[in-house]
């Protein structure tokens, strides 16, 4: 550790035992531009730097309380060596609870403002730029004395009741806390984190290098990996305990992570920023948990989560085996200590992967939430909900997720998944549900993204000349198509086409054709002439994309073409019928409505529904049936036209 010495504003360097505990004062500020290196300071080139006045008053206000030494970051730190670095970064929080008294300079505060920055004249006033920095939080707690100076040096006062209480309220942080009367050790893993939400930093790492000290962690620094510094944090804190709270975040609702499937652990702090009354380790579960190549090992207790056919989470659908997972952590009571609630968070199944492998059900993804699920904890401390557990033991949850598992409810373009009608094209996870429709699969896709109609889609790959991107899932069934975004704004419309084929030569190849804009939806399943092309769109649209949206408009409404706001309509918004060969197959297009219980699960998207139902028809007696009619998928797309919310419809089967 390098100390300044405060009457020559030399360095001094110091090792183990022989650092002056509490004899040091430390220096809390935020950068500015024009820093004094520890180079600066060796060869006495910064005596012209505006940093400068920041080491020099430190020096001179630590000779008044009688200390012979001080430390300030931006000069006592050689940043040149990784090494030295690494171990600064990893004792400063160390240093700062053994100094003797911490200097906090706010240079944006008027003394009499405290704790808001200087005024510019519009809008609500904001905190000091000090409250808002990663590096600062620890700067705040760790210290045992600390002493705020406004703009100019002007000293503000001790950190004692009053100022306690106003920074307090300015942070979150508790004010016993602040105050010195309280243990780290009192507090959750996800109080912390939410005292450094929304927290930034000049490098995305320090997010998580800043907070090594609250959670007693050391770890060697990695600058270059980004966000990733954050998880590596999470597991190192799991290494240490086994504190459920640290899976207890959320993500705003009108985030698009919202509803999508992510890692367990979260991204940054600012996922805790609801999760300040999560407290963990309510009992002793008597399972350690732990890191593993296969994701985090942990002992839960899951009971089933019911999604509605109205929802894109049915639960009937293989993909969508959505969970409750009771965690060892609870929510107190605003101002108590007492646990109200205890706390549950969803996965959902990681579907089979093959017929040669076990089924995964002990392997799970978390489904990001706006807000957790809260159980009611009754005065003996007993789980007084009345659930049915249909698992309780040792499950997976996935730390690292490719972008077609994260993706697969709804991140933006086109969704399909588990369609039985698509069986070539998702074969693992799609079961059987007709013997009729078994044989169908989608043979051919055209949609607003594509330069020309994609032909023979059977195999997991894609010709590279088709103009916009397209992933296929093996795994969870799912194919998903990237509209270019800078096109969209061109097309007066967006469109989705599948052509279809029957395995049996003696059916009709037919296609389904779904276009929309906010005044026009045209839905319809009609047979496709197999002389002209056997994956050709419809007969009657068989000419230029350009044209399509042209035709449509000078139509009159009928039973396929409406006029109607395609963002505006919840529940059902049309219906085509056509019969092919032995079948007689009903589509109906349907919103899913985010202000349900079964579809709130769409979060700030707009999901649609196609469900397919087979109406048994008999080509001897011309009739159908409808007892007996099976829903056998669901279609989902994305509206990313500028302007609009990211809009999804989806995909999903049952019976």
């Amino acid at each position: 550790m390098y100390l300044l010495d405060v009457r020559t504003i030399q360095l001094r360097e110091f090792q183990g035992s022989a650092i002056p505990k509490r004899k040091y004062a430390i220096l809390s500020h935020t950068w500015g531009e024009d820093e004094v290196s520890f180079q600066d300071l060796q060869a006495g080139t910064g005596r012209n730097k505006e940093g400068y006045q920041k080491i020099v008053f430190t020096c001179e206000q630590a000779k008044r309380h009688g200390y012979k030494w001080a430390w300030v970051d931006t000069c006592c730190i050689d940043k040149s060596s990784s090494a030295e670095l690494s171990e600064s970064i990893n004792s400063m929080f160390l240093w700062y609870k053994e100094s003797a008294i911490c200097y906090a300079y706010l240079v944006d505060v008027e003394q009499s403002q405290f704790p808001y920055a200087r005024s510019n004249g519009h809008g609500e006033p904001q905190v000091s730029r000090w409250f808002t920095r990663a590096w600062t939080l620890q700067e705040l707690i760790a210290p045992r004395v600390l002493c705020f100076y406004s703009r100019g040096w002007k000293e503000i006062g001790h950190c004692g009741e009053r100022i306690a209480q106003i920074v307090s309220d300015a942070t979150g942080i508790p004010k016993p806390l602040i105050e010195s009367h309280k243990s780290l050790s009192e507090y959750s893993a996800a109080q912390k984190m939410s005292w450094a939400a929304h927290r930034s930093s000049t490098r995305p790492e320090d997010v998580a290098y800043s907070l090594l000290g609250l959670f007693d962690i050391n770890m060697p620094l990695l600058y270059g990996e980004g966000e990733r510094a954050f998880i590596r944090l999470q597991e190192e804190i799991l290494k240490e305990t086994d504190d459920h709270s640290l899976l207890c975040w959320t993500v705003p609702k009108s985030s698009p992570r919202a509803w999508t499937l992510q890692s367990v652990f979260a991204t940054s702090p600012d996922d805790f920023t609801e999760s300040g009354r999560i407290r963990g380790n309510l009992f002793d579960s008597g399972h350690p948990s732990a890191v593993t190549n296969r994701g985090l090992q942990i002992h839960l207790s899951l009971s089933e989560r019911i999604y509605g056919e109205g929802s894109h989470l049915f639960h009937e659908n293989a993909a969508c085996s959505v969970f409750d997972a009771m965690l060892n952590a609870g929510e107190c009571e605003p101002g108590h200590g007492t646990v109200l609630y205890q706390i549950s968070i969803q996965l959902v199944r990681t579907p089979q992967i093959s017929s040669r492998h076990l089924q995964s059900v002990n392997r799970y993804a978390r489904l990001a939430t706006p807000s957790f699920k809260r159980i009611g904890i009754d005065a003996l401390g007993i789980n007084s909900a009345k659930t049915k557990k249909v698992q309780t033991g040792l499950i997976y949850v996935h730390k690292n997720l490719l972008d077609w598992e994260r993706h697969r409810f709804g991140f933006g373009g086109f969704h399909l998944q588990n369609i039985p009608i698509a069986r070539s094209l998702c074969p693992l996870s799609t079961p059987k549900v007709d013997s009729n429709l078994d044989n169908l699969c989608i043979k051919a896709i055209d949609y607003s993204g594509l330069i020309e109609l994609l032909e023979d889609v059977t195999v997991a790959g894609i010709p590279p000349n088709v103009g916009a991107g397209m992933t296929w899932s093996p795994i969870y069934g799912c194919i998903t198509f990237d509209c270019e975004p800078h096109r969209i704004s061109e097309w007066p419309f967006l469109y989705v086409i599948f052509g279809v084929e029957c395995s049996s030569a003696r059916e009709m190849p037919f296609s389904v054709l779904l276009v929309w804009n906010t005044n026009y939806v045209h839905f319809s399943l009609r047979p496709t002439e197999v002389q002209k092309s056997k994956y050709a769109t419809f007969e009657k649209y068989c000419f230029e994309k350009s044209q399509l949206w042209t035709t449509l408009e000078t139509m009159p409404p009928d039973d396929f073409t409406h006029k109607v706001d395609f963002w505006a309509t919840y529940g059902e918004i049309a219906r085509t019928r056509a019969v092919v060969g032995k079948l007689d197959i009903e589509l109906i297009l349907e919103r899913e409505d985010p202000n349900t219980d079964d579809g709130k699960a769409a979060g700030n998207r707009s999901h649609f529904l196609i469900r397919a139902i087979n109406h048994s028809y008999d080509p001897i007696t011309g009739h159908s049936s409808d007892d007996g009619s099976k829903w056998i998928g669901q279609i989902e797309a994305t509206d990313t036209t500028p302007g609009h919310s990211t809009d999804v419809m989806s995909i999903e089967r049952t019976i």
